[in-house]
């Protein structure tokens, strides 16, 4: 990764906050969790919301982040969603939130996602087919909710997790065509 955009990434934060890291095990939070550790005295909390959507696999996840916070030494919150195969992304995304606010209230924190460029990208192509209209162009704009990979691409991110040697589990929702972000990024 290039000194500068590492250098941009570590200028964002406030070492006197906390910061409530959403993990999920895939490679954007992975990462996302790597370089915060890095950085170096931040004080960190990773939570982790199990949506209950796919079985076993949701489990996996869980216990592979359980594991990431005992290698990184980051205090762990785990949630349960309770949601079942048929909730939707709507659903889905209302659950977590709800946790993780829940969670930055009771440390004091400030909720991260691993957001990055081409979820932006993503969000204003899924709003345009949907027939939004100016609002739905300015995307992931919770004031509570601070997104510091907003700097990198999702190859930069790939390329990363790759050279740090970093593991991270693939989410199989994210190949049915099930839901509408999906069928955008395979049309």
């Amino acid at each position: 990764m290039q000194q500068s955009l590492q250098a941009r990434f570590q200028a964002q934060f406030d070492f006197s906050k906390t910061y409530v890291l959403a993990v999920s095990g895939g490679v954007d939070s992975v990462v996302m969790l790597d370089m915060m550790v890095r950085v170096g005295g931040l004080k960190l909390v990773i939570a982790h919301f199990d949506h209950q959507i796919r079985g076993d696999e949701s489990a996996r996840d869980a216990q592979f982040v359980r594991q990431l916070a005992e290698k990184y030494g980051v205090p762990y919150q785990l949630g349960f969603g309770g949601l079942g195969e048929t909730a939707s992304e709507d659903q889905a995304r209302r659950a977590r939130y709800r946790f993780l606010r829940a969670v930055a209230q009771e440390v004091g924190g400030v909720i991260c996602t691993a957001h990055h460029q081409d979820d932006v990208v993503e969000t204003v192509a899924l709003n345009l087919s949907r027939g939004t209209g100016w609002r739905g162009l300015a995307v992931l704009g919770a004031n509570d909710i601070f997104r510091p990979m907003l700097l990198f691409n999702k190859q930069q991110i790939l390329s990363y997790a790759k050279q740090a040697k970093l593991d991270w589990c693939e989410d199989s929702t994210n190949d049915s065509d099930r839901y509408l972000r999906n069928r955008l990024r395979q049309g």
